[in-house]
């Protein structure tokens, strides 16, 4: 078994113009946000102000739902995502990785940009990978760019995360990370994300976060 608690999330939309934040406490549950793309006994739940994901290796059987515990936006009485934003946008949480529970061997993605449009899939990441923390960032559903931005995790401790991206066809993207208040990564002029533009260079299909832990690959692991 494994913890981690993701503490404090909010998420702006089309921030240039005031636009939406989607924030949460968790003090009284996990509204606006919902469970998402998790299934029992694995769970996404609020825990005394913290969010605690639980993943159970042991069901594990390569469909998505089976792959992680995550939290979304859903639109009001369905489960469709909302799409956030349409070119660019905010994500910052905290995250506390514990040193007897939490494995050192395996990976699990904690933060997802993810394009609807296209082949529907996430166009940036933040991964813990082994005791690392890299981010991945791509303009279609191939290989993307990554980079490691912490080389060794600190454990028992919390850690703040802030994630911006502007999505670009027209090398007018930007994708920057920071970690506990230092800027760890930071690209501009590129081109991120994918799914129907329109003459704006933005997309019409949007884009939105997710949050929680996505185990994508043969090896996965346990969250409490």
């Amino acid at each position: 078994m494994s913890i981690l608690s993701i503490l404090s999330l909010p998420l702006f939309h089309h921030l240039a113009s005031a636009g939406t934040i989607y924030h949460s406490n968790f003090t009284s549950g996990l509204s606006p946000f919902s469970a998402c793309n998790v299934e029992s006994p694995s769970y996404s739940t609020a825990t005394d102000g913290n969010l605690t994901v639980y993943f159970d290796e042991s069901y594990y059987d390569g469909t998505r739902d089976r792959k992680g515990a995550e939290i979304c936006v859903f639109e009001n009485d369905t489960t469709t995502n909302v799409a956030q934003m349409t070119k660019e946008g905010w994500q910052g949480f905290s995250i506390y990785v514990p040193s007897d529970t939490y494995p050192t061997d395996k990976s699990a993605i904690i933060a997802q940009q993810f394009c609807p449009g296209g082949c529907s899939s996430w166009c940036g990441t933040v991964e813990i990978v082994n005791n690392t923390l890299q981010t991945t960032h791509r303009a279609a559903c191939s290989t993307g760019t990554t980079a490691t931005i912490v080389d060794d995790i600190e454990r028992d401790a919390w850690h703040s995360v802030v994630v911006h991206m502007r999505v670009s066809e027209d090398s007018d993207g930007a994708y920057e990370v920071w970690w506990d208040g230092e800027q760890v990564y930071s690209v501009s002029d590129i081109d991120v994300g994918f799914g129907t533009w329109d003459d704006d260079d933005a997309l019409t299909t949007g884009w939105y976060f997710k949050n929680g832990e996505y185990c994508f690959g043969e090896l996965v692991d346990q969250l409490n």
